[in-house]
């Protein structure tokens, strides 16, 4: 007996083990083994029927939902979810011959049909095609929209009980409900030693258990049902080709995408153990961050397509099947995101992997190997007798329940939380830049959205879930640009990590560079300011027309570099100029006439002379509101290029200024009744000292109030009311 690589996904329990037929089997055992391919193929037509239906009501639901946000008032997250999710496709002309001549070839090539040399008419055409639908329906099907998927990977299922496990299948229930299909993969390592393949008993019982319970949530919750499919991946080692291309390919690999593309298809979400078959077609456990790149590749068209007994066929299954537009890619650890240093709650809430992928990389190596250290000097590993990162992440770490602390051999949380980081790097690297990861705990994803009554019949008030949330808006929860302080650890000190968005994000460019020489400083005869005409480091005309773009209104170049020059205190510059920010040290009006004097020739970044002003920043309007770049840009001034504060002004009338007051220490409006003056830096009301020229003590309050008032704008329009 052998395992026969049916064409067939909806047959539940029904058994998958046909005999081999070859030239010497008798006619009953071909006629019994066509018998089996009808009826398995017949239940799987009705059970597809099935899931066709509850799949037209989601998609219903989907509509009415969409008609609400469309009629929501400005609404900008709403705009990107219809425009992401609401897009129609048009099916070739030529699609349904096409279907029609890859039926009859794999018809024609059926060897079920020569052995048995009967004639089944139209009892046995099902047996071969309409597992994958009529072709009529399903290019009218395909035509509607196109299918959105997101690959769910649960770590340490084992660890969760029923009701979370339960939560965590209404909410993916709830995303197929917004157009988000979902496909599962289950991890179910418990983080000893488990750095390569393996085939533990144990671990494949637990592994059997845990896919048990969550195909049988997933069927409580999702209408169009849930399907284990353990027989789509193989297994082979790439040997010492592993180095240079485990990039591209993978020791694990899908064979055979027709078990999953039509169920997904239909809505119903496969459940993928981490099992795969060698070439020996022996069963071998595998690592499930393997799995996870194995379907990325499949689902971003990178491999060669599922297996079959002849290669026409394959072609044919893989013209009538479209790929899956690859959206998300989800996991859940209990662990949480991933931990980050510089931030006062604790975790990176955004990342951008272009950008930060080797410095958040760094940190957790060396926290790791901070922790070993201590492990090999005495005993278990400690981990916050290291540096504060080390301590924290000691800290925040929520042990799983019932085991113990880790010990010598085990993976410390910093190294699982490298694998996340690597597994979503390397997956994204895959797909297109309007896909993202998220990493969440288990209990977050598992949140009601609607929570049930309670005893006095009032239903409390919902939690954001993040799941949710995020499709709706592709953000994270919560801003990575939003300042933060120890007192937003909301969930205490020794939860897990806040969730981590990641997106394979654009370069960030910052002249000068302050990784480099140190936050931006006051032109002086050692720090000469930047000439952005001449500079060959900035693109000015691209810079100009960023500008242009934002505001919607024509700079004057000329007059705005004359106003600048010299007082450049640095440029932001996010991907191919999609944001950026233009920096200068201002001085008062009544100081003006000091700027080249003793002014000049200060070094100090607190001189009284000088105000870092944030005089431009801008972000594409097909940028805005999607993709981060307003986060990305904003963090590296604030945080970054001047850690002690900056001041800017906006028009009062500005839509955005809600956005910018979130983001500053505080606000206030000017005299003239046109501007806002926001800022950053602690102490404005405090004093500068004795200025020349003047016995009285100028305060930074007079001096900010005194450059946002005084800038002239340079607009090719003249107008001055708009900045």
């Amino acid at each position: 007996m052998v395992i026969c690589k049916a064409p067939v996904w909806g047959l539940g329990r029904v058994s998958t083990k046909l005999p081999r037929l070859d030239s010497t089997s008798s006619v009953a055992e071909k006629t019994f083994t066509s018998h089996l391919h009808t009826t398995a193929c017949l239940n799987a037509l009705n059970i597809r029927r099935a899931s066709s239906s509850a799949k037209e009501r989601q998609r219903a639901e989907r509509d009415q939902l969409t008609r609400l946000l469309k009629e929501s008032d400005a609404k900008r997250d709403a705009r990107n979810y219809i425009k992401h999710f609401d897009v129609t496709k048009k099916a070739p002309a030529d699609a349904v011959p096409k279907a029609r001549q890859a039926v009859s070839a794999i018809l024609h090539n059926d060897p079920a049909t020569a052995l048995t040399g009967v004639n089944l008419g139209n009892l046995y055409e099902p047996t071969i095609f309409t597992r994958e639908q009529l072709p009529e329906e399903k290019f009218k099907e395909s035509s509607d929209e196109p299918l959105h998927l997101a690959l769910v990977k649960i770590r340490q299922p084992q660890a969760l009980d029923d009701v979370t496990l339960g939560g965590i299948a209404s909410t993916l229930s709830q995303l197929a409900q917004l157009g988000l299909s979902t496909a599962v993969v289950l991890d179910c390592d418990d983080d000893a030693f488990c750095d390569t393949a393996h085939a533990r008993p144990p671990l494949e019982q637990t592994i059997r258990r845990q896919a048990t319970r969550m195909v049988a949530a997933l069927q409580k919750y999702n209408e169009p049902g849930a399907l284990l499919v353990e027989h789509a991946l193989s297994h082979a080692s790439l040997g010492g080709d592993r180095l240079s291309t485990a990039h591209v390919r993978g020791d694990v690999e899908v064979k055979d995408n027709y078990l999953l593309f039509p169920p997904i298809d239909d809505g119903v979400i496969p459940v993928i153990p981490p099992f795969a078959y060698d070439s020996d077609l022996k069963r071998v456990t595998v690592l499930a961050d393997d799995v996870v790149l194995a379907l990325v590749r499949e689902f971003a068209g990178l491999t060669g397509g599922s297996s079959s007994s002849t290669e026409s066929n394959t072609h044919s299954r893989q013209d009538v099947y479209d790929r899956p537009i690859l959206d998300r890619i989800i996991i859940l650890d209990p662990l949480g995101g991933i931990p980050s240093q510089n931030r006062a709650d604790g975790a990176h809430v955004f990342v951008n992997l272009e950008a930060e992928y080797r410095d958040i990389k760094g940190e957790l190596a060396k926290v790791s190997l901070d922790a070993k250290s201590m492990a090999g000097e005495g005993g278990p590993a400690s981990l916050g007798s290291g540096n504060p990162f080390s301590q924290f992440v000691e800290n925040v770490v929520a042990p799983l329940p019932g085991r113990p602390k880790h010990q010598i051999g085990d993976i410390l949380p910093p190294d699982r939380h490298t694998k996340n980081l690597n597994v979503v790097e390397r997956a994204l690297k895959l797909l297109p830049p309007s896909s993202s990861g998220l990493i969440i705990t288990p209990t977050e994803a598992a949140t009601e959205s609607l929570p049930e009554p309670d005893e006095s019949g009032r239903r409390p008030k919902p939690s954001p879930n993040p799941l949710i949330h995020n499709v709706l808006t592709d953000k994270p929860m919560v801003s990575s640009s939003l300042p933060t302080s120890p007192a937003s650890r909301l969930h205490g000190l020794h939860a897990p990590n806040p969730s981590t968005f990641l997106k394979k994000g654009i370069p960030l460019t910052m002249i000068p560079d302050p990784r480099v020489c140190g936050p931006w400083q006051p032109p002086s005869t050692g720090y000469p300011s930047i000439d952005l005409a001449n500079d060959p480091r900035i693109n000015l005309p691209k810079l100009v027309d960023l500008i242009n773009d934002s505001f919607r209104r024509k700079l004057d170049p000329k007059d705005y570099l004359a106003r600048i020059h010299g007082r450049v205190a640095g440029v932001i510059i996010a991907g191919d100029y999609e944001g950026g920010a233009i920096c200068t040290w201002e001085t008062p009006s009544t100081l003006r006439q000091h700027q080249f004097g003793s002014a000049i020739e200060s070094k100090d970044t607190d001189s009284p002379h000088w105000v870092p002003y944030l005089d431009k920043f801008a972000v594409l309007t097909s940028s805005q509101g999607s993709g981060g770049v307003s986060d990305i840009v904003w963090a590296a001034l604030v945080r970054t290029c001047f850690p002690r504060g900056v001041v800017w002004r906006s028009r009062t009338s500005n839509p955005v200024n809600k956005w910018y007051q979130e983001r500053s220490t505080g606000m206030w409006n000017l005299p003239d009744g046109q501007w806002t003056m926001f800022w950053t830096v602690e102490g404005v009301t405090a004093g500068w000292g004795g200025v020349e020229g003047r016995e009285q003590e100028m305060r930074r309050w007079d001096a900010y109030v005194d450059v946002c008032s005084g800038i002239e704008p340079s607009w090719l329009d003249g107008k001055k009311q708009l900045d």
